[in-house]
């Protein structure tokens, strides 16, 4: 079987992306979710710009920061206060909304008594480490892509490969809440990847192995051309984490 490296290659070419800490562009939200943030009935939050290029994104139309809105951060926060009583959380997801400094966007949301669960790739640990710290974020969900050494082939910066190296060693040894979450297909991930990312994640509390999902929207379609793995082989990979990780589950399951 190619390489991951020869593969990535021959579908695409990842661009490692710059985004300039503009004002951070809010995108849309989904009104409602129960599957989102664990414990809680919630709305989803997009923010707009990543500084990843995964092939195999649902959000590729988020990945510019200028990505036109669908409505306004006033409608969100309107949205907001008339379900104070009927939502529990917000869930901020993108894009990559640690690449702005949401911190002031957050604290509204916190104003109105609602929990807060980030989604973030991991790669600017100073940002919402010092969000966890001011009291803003209640739940982390870190995505993790591939195994530390190969993220430059999913467009990942040195320094950014730093910073996701940080944000994990934080989440090990710190008390937040949080999960860590896989998407599985053969194109990017093979059994020898989901063991190093076992002994990388060694000690975790919480990781996710999601099935990818056939989509249009994806950056890349070429690449996530092909069967993805079946529930056997989930169930083996999932065996083989638990080796090292506290709960290693299949989303869905």
């Amino acid at each position: 079987m190619p390489s991951l490296s020869s593969r990535v290659t021959r579908h695409y070419t990842p661009e490692t992306s710059v985004v300039s800490e503009v004002t951070p562009s809010f995108h849309d939200f989904q009104p409602f979710t129960v599957v989102d943030f664990p414990g809680h009935v919630a709305c989803t939050v997009f923010t707009a710009g990543c500084n990843l290029r995964c092939p195999y994104c649902h959000n590729a139309d988020l990945i510019a920061p200028g990505a036109p809105s669908s409505t306004s951060e006033a409608a969100f926060f309107r949205f907001l206060e008339s379900r104070r009583n009927l939502l529990e959380g917000v869930c901020i997801t993108g894009g990559e909304p640690t690449l702005f400094d949401i911190g002031p966007f957050i604290a509204r949301i916190k104003a109105l008594d609602y929990s807060v669960k980030l989604d973030t790739n991991g790669t600017r640990p100073e940002r919402w480490i010092r969000w966890v710290r001011e009291g803003l974020i209640d739940y982390i969900a870190m995505d993790i892509k591939v195994p530390l050494e190969r993220y430059p082939e999913m467009g990942a910066s040195p320094e950014a490969v730093r910073g996701i190296e940080q944000s994990v060693q934080h989440l090990l040894e710190n008390r937040i809440p949080y999960e860590f979450r896989t998407t599985l297909h053969p194109n990017w991930l093979t059994e020898t990847d989901i063991i190093q990312i076992g002994k990388w994640l060694k000690g975790a509390r919480r990781l996710y192995l999601q099935p990818f999902t056939p989509s249009e929207k994806v950056l890349n379609p070429a690449f996530c051309e092909g069967m993805g793995y079946s529930g056997e082989t989930l169930a083996r990979f999932r065996n083989l984490l638990s080796k090292t990780i506290s709960k290693a589950m299949i989303r869905g399951e």
